[in-house]
């Protein structure tokens, strides 16, 4: 045997077991249930696992009920509709539970917020960058935008609006904060838990972040998109 072959058949263990020390780290995650936050201990294998896990049911999710030979907006309104008739409101006396959006998904139930977190990352999945923003009130509006035609198109996952400009089209954030008597007269006399509906719309800031929280579902686009941001390759194209 050369020294070669001696020297890989000592390496070959050790590399083993630094992997398997590595994936046995503990590493931790936290549940929310009825808003009160508990840390759960967990080996970093596991978790890893469970995070590709998740991206690719999101991924196989998408290509199940989204046509991608359609258009963005074709493809946006099936993921509202899909979002709608699937994730139902809480259903009274059963808990409120924030841990992963795909667990949201299976659940089948959840909070305004997470109707809005449900839309934005399936909606990325299908090749439409979106995220959601929520008014500055304690108990704001959840407002979903999703990047379709060169602008941020606005929906409201949790009451069924889908925002149209006086043309018909998607209508742009901008259109709607420039033209606010067309948005008085799409909201009309609309209320939201007992407050006019239009007082949370007026306090909702259109703020993109670079990386759109559903691409921290994804292993390859997070990875990608942290290299871009850290190296300045490229301004995504609302930024620039």
């Amino acid at each position: 045997m050369t020294n070669t072959r001696r020297r890989s058949w000592l390496i070959a263990p050790l590399v083993l077991a630094a992997v398997i020390g590595t994936g046995l780290i503990p590493v931790e995650t936290k549940q929310g249930v009825n808003y009160s936050v508990a840390t759960y201990r967990m080996p970093l294998y596991a978790k890893a696992l469970d995070f590709v896990q998740r991206d690719r049911s999101y991924a196989r999710l998408v290509r199940r009920i989204v046509d991608e030979g359609q258009a963005a907006e074709a493809r946006a309104l099936t993921v509202f509709e899909r979002t709608r008739a699937n994730v139902r409101d809480t259903p009274e006396g059963f808990p409120a539970v924030d841990d992963h959006i795909w667990h949201i998904i299976v659940r089948g139930y959840g909070d305004d917020d997470q109707k809005a977190d449900v839309f934005t990352t399936l909606a990325t999945y299908a090749g439409i960058p979106a995220f959601w923003a929520v008014s500055t009130d304690l108990r704001g509006l959840p407002i979903s935008f999703a990047w379709i035609d060169e602008g941020w198109r606005v929906f409201d996952v949790a009451n069924g609006i889908v925002f149209r400009n006086r043309r018909g089209g998607l209508a742009a954030f901008e259109d709607l904060i420039a033209d606010r008597a067309w948005l008085v007269e799409l909201v009309g006399q609309r209320t939201y838990r007992s407050r006019p509906y239009i007082d949370f719309f007026a306090s909702v800031t259109l703020e993109p972040p670079d990386l759109l929280r559903a691409e921290q579902q994804m292993l390859a686009p997070r990875a990608w998109t942290e290299l871009k941001r850290l190296v300045g390759l490229r301004r995504r194209a609302w930024q620039r």
